[in-house]
């Protein structure tokens, strides 16, 4: 009997929270519409706006995130740097130590 009462509970507590779910329908209600991504950053944003676009227009916007995309290709980064840059600095070999003489 014990048992029973133990699983009877167990079944209540996980049915609980199914009581005080909210409709999901209302939430869709109140979110605004999205605007254009190229639109442009509210005033106090405006320190985290990239240099070279302008608020508002789309081609810049583009250029910026295509600039940005290429930064992050890993491909595009080791393919445009300079060999000489890329390249491990020589080692200088440690001089023979001269052989020691015997007694």
């Amino acid at each position: 009997m014990k048992r029973a009462a133990w699983s009877l509970a167990l079944v209540a507590v996980a049915l609980l929270p199914a009581c005080s779910e909210h409709s999901q329908g209302e939430a869709a209600r109140l979110k605004k519409a999205d605007a254009k991504a190229s639109s442009g950053a509210v005033a106090a944003d405006k320190a985290y706006v990239a240099n070279g676009w302008t608020a508002g227009d789309d081609t810049s916007w583009q250029a910026q995130i295509r600039g940005r995309a290429q930064g992050q290709n890993e491909y595009a980064r080791i393919t445009s740097a300079t060999p000489a840059a890329t390249a491990p600095a020589p080692v200088a070999a440690a001089p023979a130590a001269a052989p020691a003489k015997a007694p």
